[in-house]
């Protein structure tokens, strides 16, 4: 491993990070002391799941999207020394040799890749390819290059497609531990060399292309990592033990482990890029489900409509469509309310509660499948991840502290990760040492543990009779 490159005091330097999930993209233009220099947003139309469980997006939205963020930072930025992507986990682009998507990408909560041979969850990608190579044979016939949405993007950048790295490559049959491609891998059928080369998150994947990316030409890519992943670097967690949420559209659980837990009920490992292992599963509930009834309310209205009002008596969960894979596995698991709100106030208190409550049997489930966990919840996300009101109520729910980073997103992590490669010789926990400063803290409540658990307990049982978990 290099020695920690330091840029120069004389010129701005920075590393750019890129994150896209289904409703926008963001790039952030990051200093080596984690100062976020530029930012640009940029939304996407966020297609909905359909009833039949279908969820696509256009790549080429994607990549159009990209460009205009990524020019509005590069304008800002000062000198840039490289770049990272992240993207939703298991979902999935097929391309020709030249990397033109063959069909639209099937996102991570598309449920047509039900289990075949493989027992693979229709959330990972080598479901999805099986799917697209049973049921669309003139589409398949032309792939050579099964990618994910960070994969496709940062080879958009550098022009050299079939390259990926180990934490999305996880869903894609990869096995980290061995670093290889996994037996499940031969035992789908897929020819291995449609998959992509397999690289370390924050490992040189290239240089930048002459194009329309506003990025300079030869600049250095480095390899990305999923959404999830993304998130536990920005979010500051750097030790064992050390858990973090991530509160997006979805609920995403990852912890620091020295030892890989037994993968099961939807929980599977990622290796971290620091050597340690990096535990986790996702949910298809979180504050994305949330409903919001004429007039609209803006999520701060939510929220302090909602504070008096926890621990709300009535208890739901909240789904944006039909299934859920964590902490429960049910593919028709639909979202439900039991019991009557006395006012707006309490029916939004409920929606939020139920955050924790998801959140709680979340940890619980990692627990029982061997995984230690530690004292402190790192968040991670904007919106709800980032509210008072919404961490002190996770903090009382969950009886841990949970603490928040002053840049806890996808984008902010892939710049770690871009940093990583740049300045820090390849050492991801300098970089997130050096780079993350949590910035808030809060500490769960003794006096209202005894009134959480009894709406806990009156949740599970609610889920246990609609046939969603025991």
């Amino acid at each position: 491993m290099q020695s920690f490159q330091p840029p120069s005091r004389d010129v701005l330097r920075t590393v750019i990070g890129i994150d896209v999930g289904t409703s926008g993209a963001r790039a952030v233009a990051v200093s080596v002391d984690g100062k976020v220099v530029a930012c640009a947003v940029q939304s996407l139309d966020a297609a909905h799941p359909l009833p039949d469980g279908t969820h696509e997006q256009d790549p080429a939205d994607w990549w159009q999207t990209v460009c205009t963020v990524v020019r509005e930072v590069v304008a800002e930025g000062g000198e840039v020394a490289g770049v990272a992507v992240t993207s939703t986990s298991g979902s999935l682009v097929v391309a020709d040799e030249e990397g033109r998507p063959l069909r639209a990408a099937m996102l991570y909560d598309d449920r047509r890749g039900e289990p075949g041979a493989t027992g693979l969850s229709a959330s990972y990608s080598l479901a999805k390819a099986l799917w697209v190579a049973q049921h669309e044979g003139e589409v398949w016939d032309k792939v050579r290059h099964i990618l994910h949405p960070a994969d496709w993007l940062a080879s958009k950048l550098t022009g050299e497609f079939g390259v990926s790295d180990f934490s999305n490559c996880l869903k894609l049959g990869y096995d980290p531990a061995a670093m290889d491609w996994g037996p499940v891998v031969a035992m789908s059928g897929v020819p291995r060399e449609l998959l992509p080369r397999v690289l370390r998150p924050g490992e040189r994947a290239g240089v930048v292309k002459p194009g329309d990316s506003a990025l300079p030409a030869g600049v250095p890519v480095f390899a990305g990592a999923t959404d999830g992943i993304a998130c536990l670097i920005a979010s500051g967690a750097n030790s064992r033990g050390a858990l973090n949420t991530t509160l997006g559209t979805t609920l995403v659980w990852k912890a620091l482990s020295a030892t890989r837990p037994e993968e099961r009920n939807g929980i599977y490992s990622h290796l971290h890029p620091s050597g340690l292992w990096a535990p986790g599963a996702a949910s298809n509930s979180g504050p994305g489900s949330i409903k919001n009834e004429d007039p609209p309310l803006t999520p701060e209205q939510v929220e302090q409509l909602a504070q008096p009002y926890f621990p709300a008596t009535v208890v739901c969960y909240p789904l944006a469509g039909r299934g859920e894979r964590f902490p429960f596995q049910n593919r028709d698991a639909l979202s439900f309310f039991e019991g009557r709100p006395s006012c707006r106030g309490e029916w939004c208190a409920a929606q939020l509660q139920s955050i924790g409550f998801v959140e709680r049997w979340g940890y619980e489930a990692l627990a029982e499948a061997g995984v230690a966990l530690g004292d402190t919840i790192y968040t991670s996300g904007g919106g709800a991840a980032q509210s008072g009101i919404v961490s002190q109520m996770r903090a009382d729910i969950l009886g841990r502290t949970v603490v928040r980073a002053a840049q806890p997103g996808a984008a902010f992590g892939a710049a770690v990760l871009a940093a990583t490669g740049a300045w820090y010789g390849g050492d991801v926990m300098a970089a997130i040492g050096a780079m993350t400063q949590i910035v808030a803290r809060f500490t769960p409540n003794a006096e209202l543990a005894p009134r959480d658990e009894e709406v806990y307990i009156r949740f599970r049982e609610a889920c246990r009779q609609r046939g969603c978990g025991q």
